[in-house]
């Protein structure tokens, strides 16, 4: 009997197919932390060789695929980029169509009873996959494709308007008892009133239809950006530039009465868009919640569950200002992707207590049967196990940037010099009421930039 009970617990131990032994013991942070120490040393080759390469089963795939596109764009090889991007969005496009997925996601769940929540499949959520068509726009444009741009543009977009319409989260009250003893990530999340609505996937949505001449489109996606940041100097004038231009009267009064007056665009100039991303999005770090619970007797035993939650305090950004010739131009954020990468995780902790809650106490039952049909060599074996399975799951797109932001600024035709930091000046030039896109990318030693005409 002793040696069946041992060998079912080997079973169980082994057995959790959707995950790699490694990811048993090690949460997914720690096994980034390298890649991101690779990427902030301007290494992206290491960086691409020291992450892992899951199989199509794995709990992470989907994840994996999403970090390896972004590392394909900082090593300048989008259309490596692309393919994985596609996949990752057809992936989930199957997802939400298979009926079937109900049945393995039931599967998983009863793995991640015997191991933590990174046996379950890993499926972005909504301001990653905002990213994820955001990456796919801007390797269009690149080459100027402003259509495909625009197919992407309007997947990222549907993505936040289909987020709105499932953003609801109920709880019972045992749950809700759990988030009070939760710390707080209000540092972090910066007062955003949901984790999917991003500013920046619109903003870069309204240039593309501006520059495709399509301005009832751009100037809807402008307010909205605007309505998610409105104290974005930029935006505001964009709004109320395009307000006037559409005859937009009724609106425009009303901006005249919230924001200064836009300067005024020459017919003979053209326009420069800087978009500049920087550092590295936060990992999550796990947190001990101290929790009662009751066995069938009514007894009470405390137990702690791993949980996973954002420590660090609000990211600062190290370049506020760039130059573009003589003139300095303040950078203003469009979005800080922390932020909404803390507020999806806080919209997550009820269902997460929900499941660590049930998990504890499936194991605890393992842990009493195996120590009653086994003796000591079983309930030794039983807490070893629960002690090390027992981490946060701390998943998340750890290669995104992040904060982005944008400076915009009207200039005569013809030849310019943008000078950030200490980096090398970037010649651009300036056409005649055409938009001139600058793409800066900066991980502390990593600098990259893309220059184009939209």
């Amino acid at each position: 009997m002793r040696l069946s009970i041992i060998l079912s617990f080997c079973c169980i131990l082994s057995g959790c197919s959707t995950m790699g032994f490694n990811d048993l013991f090690n949460d997914y942070a720690t096994q980034m932390t390298p890649i991101r120490n690779a990427i902030e040393k301007n290494n992206i080759e290491e960086a691409q060789s020291l992450i892992a390469n899951n199989s199509t089963m794995h709990s992470s795939y989907l994840l994996n695929q999403l970090e390896q596109a972004r590392l394909n764009d900082l090593a300048n090889t989008p259309q490596e980029a692309q393919s994985k991007f596609e996949n990752v969005y057809t992936q989930m496009q199957k997802k939400r169509e298979a009926a079937k997925i109900q049945v393995s996601a039931g599967l998983e769940q009863s793995n991640a009873l015997f191991t933590n929540d990174s046996a379950i499949t890993y499926v972005p959520p909504a301001y990653e996959m905002s990213m994820l068509h955001s990456y796919k726009a801007l390797n269009y444009v690149y080459k100027n494709d402003v259509e495909g741009a625009l197919v992407e543009i309007r997947r990222a977009n549907k993505v936040q308007v289909d987020a709105l319409s499932e953003n609801k989260t109920d709880g019972d009250s045992t749950v809700k008892e759990a988030q009070q003893h939760y710390p707080s990530m209000g540092n972090v999340t910066r007062d955003v009133k949901n984790g999917f609505q991003n500013a920046y996937t619109f903003y870069l949505s309204a240039l593309l239809y501006q520059s495709a001449k399509q301005y009832d489109d751009a100037y809807i996606d402008y307010k909205k950006a605007l309505a998610i940041q409105p104290n974005n100097i930029y935006l505001q004038q964009d709004v109320m530039r395009l307000a006037k231009k559409q005859g937009f009267d009724q609106d425009l009064s009303e901006f005249k009465k919230r924001f200064s007056d836009a300067p005024t665009i020459s017919a003979t100039q053209g326009e420069v868009i800087v978009l500049f991303e920087q550092g590295l999005v936060p990992k999550q770090d796990e947190f001990k919640l101290r929790l009662p619970i009751y066995s069938s007797r009514g007894d009470a035993r405390f137990y702690s569950l791993a949980m996973p939650v954002y420590k660090d305090n609000a990211y600062v950004r190290r370049l506020n200002n760039i130059n573009i010739d003589a003139q300095s131009l303040e950078l203003s954020p469009l979005v800080h992707i922390e932020a909404l990468a803390a507020k999806t995780l806080e919209n997550q902790i009820p269902a997460k207590v929900a499941r660590q809650v049930i998990r504890l106490v499936a194991k605890e039952k393992v842990r009493a049967e195996l120590a009653r049909s086994a003796g000591d060599v079983g309930n030794i074996l039983a807490n070893i196990y629960n002690l090390a399975s027992e981490q946060a799951d701390t998943r998340s797109w750890l290669t995104l940037p992040n904060q982005i932001s944008v400076a915009r600024q009207s200039l005569n035709t013809g030849e310019h010099s943008l000078h950030i930091g200490t980096q090398a000046p970037i010649n651009f030039t300036v056409s005649k009421q055409r938009l001139t896109l600058i793409y800066l990318t900066s991980v502390n030693n990593y600098f990259n930039y893309h220059v184009v005409q939209l």
